[in-house]
């Protein structure tokens, strides 16, 4: 006896004849299958029992046996058990409990289907090491969820890891959460999030909603609430829009090309600024800082033959001399700021309450920065911990004249839509002339050259937000991504939003896999990093991967522990529903280097009807799989149902009636799903379907918004963007000539997830009398009722 996650559980996976050579602690011994039974106990009323047992020696078999207790209640007391077992199946095969080949449970509830071992090409993918990348691409229906839920189900559990694999999560390797929780999976909908969880819970694996995501609830869970990219109490300077469409459509399906184009700019740009800064301090008039800074700008030319994390590492051995430069030039300057602001207190003592009056009635709005208006980001620590209105009011007040002094310096101005262009206007209202401040100017831009040359491997990730804004506002003024039209400065898109956290993430992870940077940083790792190395897990997995785009899917590889690097994802090409989705082999392969790719494509769900009208329908797309079914099943099914010219009573009459024959057929109502192309329709047809099936006391009831609604036995109703990765014995498809009117670029992708959702039944409608190309071309294959 052992465990099916232990090394020998291996042998499971195999058929009769096969075998494989195991690694125990006395050594690597090899096996052979003899004799397989694979049991599935229930305990009912009568006792215990196994329904739907299989049963495989040498000499025959495979026979699935309906139920065990039933067989064995009729053996008798021969001495000779072997020949009792041959007689006793033999005298069941007559009687129907016993049949030849095997059989697939029919689903009575909607949950992923309960498959005790998986095969011997599924259980090679669970028990590949930890620390592998790995995308596997199938069909509908061959178990892809089934053998992420079950690797992750074995590499939580510390005591089924091989030694190098437990080496890889101990000691310095060690994650902010102990092993067994340390792990993310994301899903492209609520509905499968749900699904999944459902399916975890069966296996004995907590899965809380802090551990399985949507990209949508992720993203801004990066975006704003760890990460400074959307506005926030705590920092960000975007507000994301959703609605917004600033990309090409080019872009859009070539999203691994635009973020290799933005990350080869925000580096450069990164190491532009650094040489930028440099030189600004080897311009300063102190002597002493002038040769500091020529330093600097010596070790800054050669950056272009050091990794970013070796230009850091370089730079990191003058950070005390610059710090101890800023400190001199901040402690000048500031006094002499805050006399400007104490002596037009001498004039007005309510002038700080009504500055920050003022300043409140700018918090809610979109700020539009200047470049130089964000460079002064955190320049001033007096700004951070302000508390009071007063000393907001002096944050605000120090923070826009040590902006108009830098911008005097350098002859420019200061943006008037950005915040402090705003207070300095206020300031004039309210009739306060400032002195000269050039040469105050001068000195700020060294001590902030100097302050952001010490912060380096803090702004290499922090600011990556302000360096996106310069790409796209040079990508939109050439063409290039872009709609060439005006992008407000202080928003964000979606897609946008998603190659800025890859870039910041990974900035991070080139930093923290460094481990002599780490080492010179030691303990004063800036807070961004600590951020993004307690956001890393052990194992990230991704479920329905085509539907997220090769950036998305980028963000959560990007997520796994560096030591580790365990990512595992599932997808179907044919089954993608989203524009932005991942498109080929060569998309998945951009995501994480070294990523392998296993095609598995024997499918368990469907009847051969149903598994040949999904190999007509698949796209003839030469990265997408198509499915087979498993050797000795015997499960012909029905042909699928189709009919045209349908709308109103006469439709709900058709599908009510198909589902009177299911009934009929099997004796008892099986999971069945109605799938409609928007939600306008939900609620009219499940009520009018609710009442055409009361006859028979059956329930059907809407699911909007991808909700669980009803029982296991009702009829439920859905709107098909919501379906994906579910399975019903019986599905009916509505209005499918409607689905192409208004999805014509994903039609022909709808009607493959659609058609794929069922095990057994599947029926289709149109309202118009032709059908759609795709079924045109298979009408043959359709009958008009069972």
């Amino acid at each position: 006896m052992c465990s099916y996650l232990a090394p020998m559980g291996r042998l499971a996976a195999f058929p009769v004849g096969g075998g494989t050579e195991i690694r125990l602690p006395r050594g690597d011994v090899s096996y052979e299958v003899l004799e397989r039974a694979i049991y599935r106990p229930v305990l009912d009323a009568e006792g215990w029992d196994s329904l739907d047992t299989v049963v495989e020696t040498e000499t025959f078999g495979p026979l699935t046996v309906a139920s065990l207790r039933a067989l064995l209640a009729k053996a008798s007391d021969s001495g000779d058990m072997l020949a009792e077992l041959d007689r006793l199946l033999a005298e069941e095969v007559a009687e129907a409990n016993v049949h030849e080949g095997l059989t697939r449970r029919m689903l009575t509830a909607m949950a992923l289907r309960d498959q005790p071992l998986l095969d011997q090409f599924q259980d090679r993918i669970f028990r590949m090491p930890l620390d592998s990348r790995l995308v596997i691409l199938g069909p509908p229906g061959t178990g892809k969820t089934t053998t992420l839920i079950r690797r992750l189900k074995q590499k939580i559990d510390v005591a089924f890891l091989e030694p190098e694999e437990q080496a890889l999560i101990e000691g310095d390797a060690a994650s902010a959460l102990p092993h067994p929780q340390s792990w993310l999976m994301f899903t492209p909908t609520e509905l499968l999030k749900q699904y999944v969880q459902e399916a975890f819970a069966r296996e004995g694996v907590p899965a809380p909603n802090s551990r399985i995501y949507t990209w949508e609830d992720y993203r801004p869970e990066l975006a704003r609430n760890k990460l400074p990219i959307l506005k926030s109490a705590s920092g960000g300077t975007l507000v994301l829009n959703k609605t917004a469409d600033v990309l090409q459509p080019g872009t859009i399906g070539n999203q691994a090309e635009w973020f290799d184009d933005f990350d080869a700019f925000q580096q450069a740009s990164f190491l532009g600024q650094l040489a930028r800064d440099a030189e600004a301090v080897a311009g300063a008039k102190d002597a002493g800082h002038a040769a500091l800074g020529g330093r600097l700008v010596d070790l800054l030319a050669g950056g272009a033959t050091r990794s970013i994390p070796a230009t850091l590492f370089a730079l990191g051995g003058f950070e005390e001399r610059l710090k101890e430069l800023a400190a001199d030039i901040r402690s000048t300057t500031q006094d002499q700021f805050r006399q400007l602001l104490a002596e037009q207190l001498g004039k007005d003592r309510s002038f700080l309450d009504a500055l920050f009056g003022f300043v409140a009635t700018l918090s809610a709005e979109s700020e539009d920065e200047d470049e130089a208006d964000a460079d002064l980001d955190g320049e001033d620590e007096d700004e951070l911990v302000a508390r009071g209105d007063r000393a907001i009011a002096q944050a605000a007040f120090l923070r826009a004249i040590r902006a108009k002094a830098i911008a005097e310096a350098r002859k420019r101005s200061v943006g008037r839509t950005s915040r402090n262009g705003k207070v300095l206007d206020w300031l004039t209202t309210k009739g306060m002339e400032l002195p000269p401040l050039a040469a105050i100017g001068e000195t700020l831009v060294v001590q902030r050259a100097a302050r952001r040359l010490t912060r380096a491997p803090r702004d290499f990730v922090r600011t990556v937000p302000t360096r996106y804004r310069a790409f796209r506002r040079e990508r939109s003024a050439d063409g290039t991504w872009y709609i060439t039209r005006t992008v407000p400065a202080g928003e964000i898109t979606p897609l946008e939003t998603d190659i800025v956290l890859l870039a910041m993430l990974r900035n991070a992870r080139l930093l923290l896999s460094d481990r002599t940077l780490m080492r010179q940083i030691g303990d004063t790792l800036p807070p961004i990093l600590e951020t993004i190395r307690d956001l890393q897990r052990n194992q990230i997995l991704v479920d329905e991967a085509t539907d997220f785009s090769p950036v998305q899917l980028g963000c959560m590889a990007a997520l796994a522990n560096p030591n580790t690097e365990s990512f595992f994802a599932c997808g179907d090409f044919n089954q993608r529903l989203t524009l932005w989705g991942s498109r080929s082999r060569d998309q998945l392969a951009w995501v994480s280097p070294g990523i392998e790719i296993e095609p598995i494509t024997i499918a368990y769900r469907q009847s051969r009807r149903l598994n040949e009208l999904a190999r007509a329908l698949a796209s003839a797309d030469e990265d997408a799989a198509l499915a087979s079914l498993p050797e000795h099943m015997d499960n012909e099914g029905v042909p699928p149902a189709l009919q045209t010219g349908l709308g109103g009573d006469d439709l709900v009459r058709w599908v009510a009636d198909r589902i009177f024959e299911i009934e009929d057929s099997l004796g008892k109502m099986p999971s069945i799903a109605v799938l409609v192309e928007g939600g306008e329709q939900l609620a009219s047809l499940a009520g009018a379907l609710d009442e055409a099936l009361g006859a028979r006391n059956i329930k059907a009831v809407a699911c909007p918004g991808g909700q669980v609604m009803g029982r296991d036995n009702d009829v439920r109703v859905f709107e098909i963007e919501h379906i994906k990765g579910l399975e019903f014995e019986a599905v009916f498809f509505i209005d499918v000539d409607r689905l192409e009117a208004s999805e014509p670029e994903l039609f022909e992708k709808y009607l493959y997830v659609g058609a794929t959702r069922a095990a057994t039944y599947l029926g289709m409608t149109c309202q118009g009398a032709s059908l759609p190309a795709p079924l045109r071309k298979i009408e043959a294959m359709f009958v008009d009722r069972w």
